[in-house]
């Protein structure tokens, strides 16, 4: 993966690019054993990389803090792994010696997968991650370098451009996967909306596949076809801009 040319591509500030790999050895005593086995086994060895860190003095982008809540800086890393369905668990042992919000960078040799999350404050300073957002394969590295900007991110406050960073990559997953080209909002996630209509349907399908009485894997099916026709009517509304 070519760092510098995705920070370009994206316009992300040299104030904010550090491209330096991170010392595991530095966190590595924070970690609990299991922790230390899931890095171990499936990140690539100086496969970390700190590629930017979004902060006031840099952007002068406001920080944000409430009760439950604090962004204070953003860091920005890039993991090389092995096997990228490990991602999440990743993330969330990264989150959990930070004192700070992250987005990372999942890669292997074929694909990417970016993550963000919302959190919660600990009693320690630290952080703790909440909802894991995803943004998978189908969103390549191309499309980000094409259609992500650093300007056209909301800069009220780092809350905000955080937010924000990960709306547009999910509205390049919708557009990716569903030829839906709208903007995603987190407080009414349409891209969300139609990937669990696609997981309700996997599990109709499979429940029927396993099903021994005829007439209750008919009615499995039907469900399943039942939930595929709304999924689609919802697509085509969409594409026609909600009309």
């Amino acid at each position: 993966m070519n760092e510098v040319q995705l920070l370009k591509a994206i316009g992300f500030p040299k104030a904010t690019q550090i491209l330096k790999t991170l010392p595991y050895n530095q966190m590595e005593n924070k970690l609990r054993e299991a922790q230390k086995k899931i890095i171990s086994e499936h990140v690539v060895a100086r496969g970390i990389r700190i590629l930017a860190v979004i902060q006031t003095n840099n952007t002068n982008i406001e920080s944000f803090e409430s009760e439950t809540e604090r962004f204070d800086s953003i860091v920005f890393l890039a993991i090389h792994v092995k096997d990228l369905k490990k991602s999440s668990q990743i993330y969330k042992v990264f989150m959990s010696v930070m004192l700070n919000p992250l987005v990372i960078l999942f890669f292997n040799e074929e694909q990417t997968s970016w993550i963000f999350s919302t959190h919660a404050k600990k009693k320690d300073g630290y952080l703790i991650s909440e909802s894991l957002y995803e943004v998978q394969d189908k969103v390549s590295l191309q499309m980000v370098e094409e259609q992500l900007r650093f300007d056209s991110l909301q800069k009220t406050n780092l809350k905000d451009f955080y937010e924000s960073w990960l709306e547009r990559l999910l509205q390049i997953e919708l557009q990716a996967r569903y030829n839906i080209y709208k903007p995603v909002s987190l407080q009414d996630n349409l891209l969300e909306k139609i990937v669990g209509m696609d997981a309700q349907i996997d599990d109709y399908v499979k429940q029927a596949k396993k099903e021994a009485q005829l007439n209750k894997r008919v009615e499995l099916q039907q469900a399943a076809n039942k939930v595929k026709q709304a999924k689609q009517a919802l697509i085509e509304k969409e594409q026609n801009n909600g009309e």
